[in-house]
Protein backbone atom coordinates (compact mmCIF):
# COMPACT_ATOMS: atom_id res chain seq x y z
CA UNK A 1 0.00 0.00 0.00
CA UNK A 2 1.44 3.43 -0.90
CA UNK A 3 2.48 5.43 2.13
CA UNK A 4 0.02 8.21 1.31
CA UNK A 5 -2.91 5.80 1.42
CA UNK A 6 -1.60 4.12 4.56
CA UNK A 7 -1.06 7.51 6.22
CA UNK A 8 -4.61 8.56 5.42
CA UNK A 9 -5.99 5.33 6.83
CA UNK A 10 -3.93 5.65 9.97
CA UNK A 11 -5.00 9.25 10.44
CA UNK A 12 -8.58 8.05 10.54
CA UNK A 13 -7.75 5.33 13.02
CA UNK A 14 -5.93 7.80 15.29
CA UNK A 15 -8.91 10.15 15.23
CA UNK A 16 -11.29 7.30 16.05
CA UNK A 17 -9.11 6.15 18.95
CA UNK A 18 -8.87 9.63 20.41
CA UNK A 19 -12.61 10.15 20.12
CA UNK A 20 -13.37 6.77 21.69
CA UNK A 21 -11.08 7.61 24.60
CA UNK A 22 -12.60 11.07 25.01
CA UNK A 23 -9.35 12.76 23.99
CA UNK A 24 -10.48 15.03 21.18
CA UNK A 25 -7.77 17.49 22.18
CA UNK A 26 -5.17 14.96 20.99
CA UNK A 27 -6.60 14.41 17.50
CA UNK A 28 -4.16 16.89 15.96
CA UNK A 29 -1.19 14.92 17.33
CA UNK A 30 -1.87 12.32 14.69
CA UNK A 31 -0.12 14.46 12.08
CA UNK A 32 3.08 14.57 14.15
CA UNK A 33 2.99 10.84 14.77
CA UNK A 34 2.41 9.98 11.13
CA UNK A 35 5.21 12.34 10.12
CA UNK A 36 7.53 10.65 12.62
CA UNK A 37 6.72 7.16 11.35
CA UNK A 38 7.22 8.40 7.77
CA UNK A 39 10.85 9.43 8.32
CA UNK A 40 12.96 8.19 5.40
CA UNK A 41 15.35 6.09 7.49
CA UNK A 42 12.48 3.92 8.78
CA UNK A 43 12.50 0.83 6.63
CA UNK A 44 10.78 -1.41 9.16
CA UNK A 45 9.77 0.81 12.10
CA UNK A 46 7.35 2.86 10.03
CA UNK A 47 3.69 3.19 9.19
CA UNK A 48 3.27 -0.44 8.13
CA UNK A 49 4.47 -1.59 11.56
CA UNK A 50 1.95 0.64 13.32
CA UNK A 51 -0.83 -0.58 11.04
CA UNK A 52 0.11 -4.20 11.75
CA UNK A 53 0.00 -3.64 15.50
CA UNK A 54 -3.38 -1.93 15.33
CA UNK A 55 -4.72 -4.83 13.28
CA UNK A 56 -3.37 -7.29 15.86
CA UNK A 57 -5.00 -5.28 18.65
CA UNK A 58 -8.32 -5.45 16.85
CA UNK A 59 -7.85 -9.19 16.30
CA UNK A 60 -7.10 -9.77 19.99
CA UNK A 61 -9.62 -7.27 21.36
CA UNK A 62 -11.50 -9.87 23.39
CA UNK A 63 -8.29 -10.73 25.28
CA UNK A 64 -7.36 -7.17 26.23
CA UNK A 65 -8.42 -5.54 29.48
CA UNK A 66 -7.81 -1.96 28.30
CA UNK A 67 -7.69 -1.83 24.53
CA UNK A 68 -7.25 1.96 24.44
CA UNK A 69 -4.11 1.82 26.59
CA UNK A 70 -2.66 -0.86 24.32
CA UNK A 71 -3.60 1.08 21.17
CA UNK A 72 -1.96 4.27 22.45
CA UNK A 73 1.14 2.26 23.33
CA UNK A 74 1.19 0.91 19.78
CA UNK A 75 1.00 4.40 18.35
CA UNK A 76 3.75 5.84 20.53
CA UNK A 77 6.13 2.93 21.15
CA UNK A 78 8.42 3.76 18.21
CA UNK A 79 7.41 7.41 17.85
CA UNK A 80 11.08 8.29 18.39
CA UNK A 81 13.33 6.02 16.38
CA UNK A 82 16.95 6.90 15.78
CA UNK A 83 19.04 3.75 15.15
CA UNK A 84 22.10 5.56 16.51
CA UNK A 85 20.43 6.40 19.84
CA UNK A 86 19.98 4.34 23.00
CA UNK A 87 17.02 6.20 24.52
CA UNK A 88 14.33 5.84 21.86
CA UNK A 89 11.89 4.01 24.12
CA UNK A 90 12.31 6.51 26.94
CA UNK A 91 11.78 9.47 24.63
CA UNK A 92 8.77 7.77 23.04
CA UNK A 93 7.26 7.13 26.48
CA UNK A 94 7.81 10.75 27.48
CA UNK A 95 6.12 11.93 24.28
CA UNK A 96 3.15 9.68 24.97
CA UNK A 97 2.87 10.83 28.57
CA UNK A 98 2.95 14.50 27.65
CA UNK A 99 0.30 14.18 24.94
CA UNK A 100 -2.07 11.94 26.85
CA UNK A 101 -1.83 13.89 30.11
CA UNK A 102 -2.42 17.19 28.33
CA UNK A 103 -5.48 15.73 26.58
CA UNK A 104 -7.00 14.56 29.86
CA UNK A 105 -6.31 10.81 29.86
CA UNK A 106 -6.55 9.37 33.38
CA UNK A 107 -3.14 9.47 35.14
CA UNK A 108 -3.09 5.74 35.86
CA UNK A 109 -3.89 4.92 32.23
CA UNK A 110 -1.27 7.37 30.99
CA UNK A 111 1.26 5.70 33.25
CA UNK A 112 0.19 2.31 31.91
CA UNK A 113 0.92 3.48 28.35
CA UNK A 114 4.33 4.78 29.38
CA UNK A 115 5.15 1.54 31.21
CA UNK A 116 4.08 -0.56 28.23
CA UNK A 117 6.37 1.40 25.91
CA UNK A 118 9.31 1.03 28.30
CA UNK A 119 8.74 -2.72 28.40
CA UNK A 120 9.80 -2.84 24.74
CA UNK A 121 13.38 -2.07 25.79
CA UNK A 122 13.64 -5.80 26.50
CA UNK A 123 10.74 -7.96 25.41
CA UNK A 124 11.68 -11.03 27.43
CA UNK A 125 12.81 -9.69 30.79
CA UNK A 126 10.79 -8.65 33.82
CA UNK A 127 7.22 -9.21 34.84
CA UNK A 128 4.38 -8.16 32.56
CA UNK A 129 0.65 -7.82 32.96
CA UNK A 130 -1.63 -9.75 30.61
CA UNK A 131 -2.08 -6.68 28.37
CA UNK A 132 1.64 -5.93 28.41
CA UNK A 133 2.50 -9.52 27.50
CA UNK A 134 0.11 -9.48 24.55
CA UNK A 135 1.44 -6.14 23.35
CA UNK A 136 5.05 -7.30 23.58
CA UNK A 137 4.18 -10.42 21.59
CA UNK A 138 2.38 -8.34 18.96
CA UNK A 139 5.47 -6.17 18.63
CA UNK A 140 7.68 -9.27 18.22
CA UNK A 141 5.20 -11.19 16.04
CA UNK A 142 7.32 -10.48 12.95
CA UNK A 143 9.83 -13.03 14.23
CA UNK A 144 7.29 -15.75 13.53
CA UNK A 145 6.14 -14.46 10.16
CA UNK A 146 6.31 -16.62 7.01
CA UNK A 147 9.92 -16.92 5.78
CA UNK A 148 9.59 -14.47 2.87
CA UNK A 149 8.08 -11.78 5.11
CA UNK A 150 10.74 -12.40 7.75
CA UNK A 151 13.45 -12.07 5.11
CA UNK A 152 12.05 -8.68 4.07
CA UNK A 153 12.03 -7.66 7.74
CA UNK A 154 15.67 -8.70 8.17
CA UNK A 155 16.67 -6.73 5.07
CA UNK A 156 14.77 -3.70 6.36
CA UNK A 157 16.57 -3.84 9.69
CA UNK A 158 19.90 -3.97 7.86
CA UNK A 159 18.85 -0.93 5.82
CA UNK A 160 18.00 0.99 8.99
CA UNK A 161 21.54 0.29 10.19
CA UNK A 162 23.20 1.04 6.87
CA UNK A 163 25.70 3.26 8.67
CA UNK A 164 27.10 0.23 10.53
CA UNK A 165 29.90 -1.69 8.76
CA UNK A 166 28.99 -5.23 7.68
CA UNK A 167 31.25 -7.06 10.12
CA UNK A 168 30.04 -5.01 13.06
CA UNK A 169 26.41 -5.40 12.06
CA UNK A 170 26.72 -9.17 11.67
CA UNK A 171 28.24 -9.42 15.14
CA UNK A 172 25.64 -7.22 16.80
CA UNK A 173 22.63 -8.66 15.03
CA UNK A 174 23.90 -12.17 15.55
CA UNK A 175 24.33 -11.60 19.29
CA UNK A 176 20.77 -10.28 19.52
CA UNK A 177 19.36 -13.28 17.67
CA UNK A 178 21.35 -15.77 19.76
CA UNK A 179 20.03 -14.09 22.92
CA UNK A 180 16.46 -14.39 21.65
CA UNK A 181 16.98 -18.09 20.88
CA UNK A 182 18.37 -18.62 24.38
CA UNK A 183 14.99 -17.76 25.89
CA UNK A 184 12.92 -20.75 26.98
CA UNK A 185 10.15 -19.56 24.65
CA UNK A 186 9.89 -17.04 21.84
CA UNK A 187 6.75 -15.31 23.10
CA UNK A 188 5.29 -14.51 26.50
CA UNK A 189 1.74 -15.64 25.74
CA UNK A 190 0.64 -19.13 24.88
CA UNK A 191 -1.43 -17.93 21.94
CA UNK A 192 1.56 -16.36 20.15
CA UNK A 193 3.90 -19.16 21.17
CA UNK A 194 1.56 -21.71 19.64
CA UNK A 195 0.91 -19.66 16.50
CA UNK A 196 4.40 -18.34 15.81
CA UNK A 197 6.97 -19.85 18.15
CA UNK A 198 8.23 -22.69 15.95
CA UNK A 199 8.39 -20.47 12.86
CA UNK A 200 10.24 -17.81 14.84
CA UNK A 201 12.92 -20.31 15.82
CA UNK A 202 13.26 -21.49 12.23
CA UNK A 203 13.49 -17.91 10.93
CA UNK A 204 16.11 -16.91 13.47
CA UNK A 205 18.23 -19.99 12.81
CA UNK A 206 18.10 -19.18 9.07
CA UNK A 207 19.13 -15.57 9.62
CA UNK A 208 22.00 -16.57 11.88
CA UNK A 209 23.17 -18.97 9.17
CA UNK A 210 23.10 -16.15 6.60
CA UNK A 211 24.95 -13.78 8.93
CA UNK A 212 27.69 -16.30 9.62
CA UNK A 213 28.05 -17.69 6.08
Amino acid sequence: MPNSARAAGLAGRWKALCEAAGLTAAVGEGERLIAAYSEPHRRYHGLAHVAFLLDEIDRRAALLRDIEVVAFAAWFHDAVYDPRAKDNELRSAIWAGEVLAAAGFAPERTQAVEAMILKTISHHTGEASADEALFLDMDFAILGAPPAIYADYAESIRAEYAFVPDEQFRAGRGAFLVAVLAQPRMFRTEIYEQERGAQARANIHSEIARLTA
